[in-house]
């Protein structure tokens, strides 16, 4: 399936980058910075195929971020129980 999308080509030089600048290509017209100018806009034809299903890249993005989450958590426990433990151990003085 060929689908038709316009993109914006903007030219892209930081002060601090020793390079020449780049093209770089986004779905919006950004603002143009002290760094970034717009080129112009084009109409392009993507091909996608006709099968395509986003839902499996989709699950997978949300399984990372749910173990991501987890193991946050899971240090965060740990972390309490740690300083839980330094407390216990210390001998109070009033």
């Amino acid at each position: 399936m060929k689908i038709k999308t316009t993109i914006h080509i903007h030219f892209t030089k930081y002060a601090s980058s020793a390079k020449g600048g780049e093209y770089e290509v986004f779905p919006i017209k950004l603002d143009d910075t002290s760094y970034r100018a717009h080129v112009n806009e084009q109409e392009i034809e993507i091909e996608v195929p006709d099968n395509f299903d986003p839902r499996a890249q989709q699950i997978s993005a949300l399984e990372k971020h749910k173990q991501k989450i987890m193991a946050d958590y899971q240090k965060s426990v740990t972390d309490i129980n740690s300083q839980i433990s330094m407390l216990q151990a210390l001998e109070y003085t009033a």
